[in-house]
C-alpha cells in the first residue's frame, strides 16, 4: 500500500449544526499565538488558537461535544484501517488564521507528546489560501488539499507525514486539530 493512502480527506461531513456552534467559540477563545517545541515563532507558526482543556464546566462541555463529533466521524477512517489501535483523544485544539496565518513544514509526533493520529476538521471555506500540503522528506510537495466547509482529514502523525498549512492571503480559515494516541 502506498503511504498516501493513510491520509484521508472525508468531504462535506460536519454537520452546519456543529460548526455554527464552534467557530464563535473560536472567535471568543482564539486570542493567542500557539507556540512551537521552542515558543512562538510567528515565522514558523502564525495562528491564534485555544488548547481546550477540563478547567471549566463550558470547556469540559466542548470537549464532549467535540469528541463525540470525532468519534461520529473516525468510524469512516477505522473502517479502511481496521488494525488502527488508537482511540484516546489526547489533545484538541480551537484554531483560527488570519491573513499571513501559516504553520510551516513539521510533523505530529514529539517525544513530549505521543500522538498516532492527527485530525483536521475545517469549519469554513471562505478564505483564500491555506492548503493543507504534505511533503516528503526532502521538502517536495506529494499532496495538497484545499479543505472544503466541514471536510475533516485523518492521518498518521508520525516522521512519513510531514505537512504544512500555507499562508492565508484573504479571510479567516477556523479549524479544530485533534490527535489520538
Amino acid at each position: 500500500m502506498d503511504h498516501l493512502e493513510s491520509i484521508v480527506e472525508i468531504k462535506n461531513v460536519v454537520f452546519s449544526k456543529f460548526i455554527n456552534k464552534i467557530i464563535p467559540l473560536i472567535n471568543y477563545k482564539a486570542k493567542h499565538n500557539l507556540g512551537v517545541l521552542h515558543g512562538v515563532d510567528k515565522n514558523i507558526r502564525n495562528v491564534k488558537g485555544y488548547q481546550l482543556n477540563f478547567n471549566t464546566p463550558t470547556n469540559l462541555f466542548y470537549w464532549n461535544y467535540i469528541k463525540s463529533e470525532i468519534e461520529r466521524i473516525y468510524v469512516f477512517y477505522k473502517t479502511k484501517f481496521p488494525k488502527l489501535m488508537s482511540s484516546k483523544i489526547n489533545q484538541i485544539d480551537l484554531l483560527k488564521y488570519s491573513p499571513g496565518g501559516k504553520y510551516e513544514i513539521h510533523t505530529d509526533h514529539f517525544t513530549t507528546s505521543i500522538r498516532a493520529l492527527s485530525i483536521i476538521i475545517n469549519l469554513n471555506d471562505d478564505y483564500k489560501g491555506g492548503d493543507l500540503i504534505f511533503t516528503d522528506q526532502s521538502e517536495k510537495e506529494i499532496k495538497r488539499l484545499k479543505l472544503g466547509k466541514g471536510s475533516v482529514v485523518f492521518f498518521p502523525s508520525n516522521f512519513m507525514y510531514p505537512h504544512s498549512i500555507q499562508p492565508i492571503t484573504k479571510g479567516t480559515r477556523y479549524s479544530i486539530v485533534a490527535w489520538l494516541q
